[in-house]
């Protein structure tokens, strides 16, 4: 028997989560939305199901109000630096304000414009996403370094810095200046109405491939490394894959890509709201800290942004009149926005302050 197990080979190690849960992360919506086009439950030209299921089931729009309840019930995340506290409330509630007026605006004076905020919005939701993809690779080399494993390279590190850039550059110019197929004129995103897409559509080819040999350099340095971090490699190909068909099919990409997203955020802040030793209000051991209940809240706190979607779902249930409708579309657009303002803030792992808090809120440093 010890022989047997001398040949077994060694745990993989490294996983934020846990193994299932990682995974189902990492590859549950390349599954789950391959097995609905295979079986033809869901058709490759028609996006509206996968949308629906991408922002309102599996978390590309609701998971944006879980930053605002893990502030409000962890408040060592709200005040983990001085001033952040007054910053990203009050940052937060401007940059709700601004968006909502600014929408509302133009969708009432120039409502032929009303593709332009949306790609603006766009843009900083697509350099969210890329930030995020790059702050849980920092989670996953904090979650290594709990374990001894080797710290990443300094090759690494500078690839990690660029990622989000790197990424932004080539889904934008996909998304904004390309047509959105091979055999179509315009953009993904309609930022001036009616105006053809000023590079042609093989652009994207060129694009991909830079963006596929940043990866694989990317995964190549951390296959140097002399204990490899098997769960990091994975996590940064999914996104990796994500973006190259974010640049090559923009709606399915925008799908897949967005639910991993989306799943990131729900199992992260359930994670960091979780009872952590001296904690003084909701520890363990107390109802309130109870992972049941916290789970509850969770989805409690989604469920006015999943009834908001309700109106767009594609069986097609209305609430109110359509002016309500539309209204209520442009208030969730706006806390998308100042979302992305909290998180801008919250998630600073360069900050030492930030990274201690961070640290003990995902239970890494007990």
């Amino acid at each position: 028997m010890q022989a047997v197990a001398a040949l077994a080979p060694p745990p993989i190690r490294g996983f934020l989560h846990r193994p299932a849960l990682d995974l189902l992360i990492i590859a549950g919506p390349w599954l789950l939305f391959g097995t609905l086009l295979m079986s033809g439950v869901l058709r490759f030209a028609e996006t509206n199901q996968a949308v629906w299921v991408s922002q309102f089931i599996l978390g590309n729009t609701t998971h944006v109000v879980l930053t605002f309840l893990l502030l409000g019930f962890r408040r060592d995340v709200l005040f983990a630096t001085p001033g952040q506290a007054k910053i990203v409330i009050i940052g937060s509630v401007l940059t709700f304000v601004a968006t909502l007026l600014l929408v509302q605006w133009v969708a009432s004076t120039a409502p032929f414009w009303s593709g332009f905020p949306m790609a603006v919005i766009a843009i900083f939701g697509t350099h969210h996403r890329l930030s995020q993809a790059k702050g849980i690779w920092s989670l996953y080399n904090l979650r290594a370094s709990t374990l001894s494993m080797p710290p990443p390279s300094s090759l690494e590190r500078t690839l990690q810095k660029h990622w989000a850039s790197v990424g932004l550059i080539a889904v934008m110019t996909a998304w904004l200046f390309t047509p959105s197929g091979p055999a179509r004129m315009f953009p993904f995103l309609q930022a001036i109405p009616n105006e053809p897409a000023f590079l042609p559509y093989a652009t994207n080819y060129a694009l991909a491939a830079a963006w596929v040999a940043f990866v694989l350099v990317t995964l190549f340095t951390m296959a140097r490394s002399s204990e490899r971090n098997i769960p990091k490699m994975l996590h940064v190909g999914s996104h990796g894959v994500g973006v190259t068909l974010a640049i090559l099919v923009p709606a399915w990409g925008a799908i897949v890509w967005g639910s991993i997203h989306g799943l990131e955020y729900y199992f992260l802040s359930a994670r960091m709201m979780s009872a952590r030793a001296g904690d003084t209000f909701a520890g363990p051991g107390t109802a309130l800290g109870h992972p049941l209940l916290i789970a509850v809240l969770i989805v409690a706190s989604m469920l006015p942004l999943f009834w908001v979607g309700l109106g767009r779902a594609p069986f097609s249930i209305e609430f109110g009149s359509r002016s309500v409708a539309s209204d209520l579309i442009i208030a969730v657009n706006a806390l998308v926005v100042a979302h992305y303002f909290a998180d801008a803030f919250i998630y600073r792992f360069r900050i030492p302050e930030v990274r201690r808090v961070a640290l003990a809120r995902l239970g890494f440093s007990q």
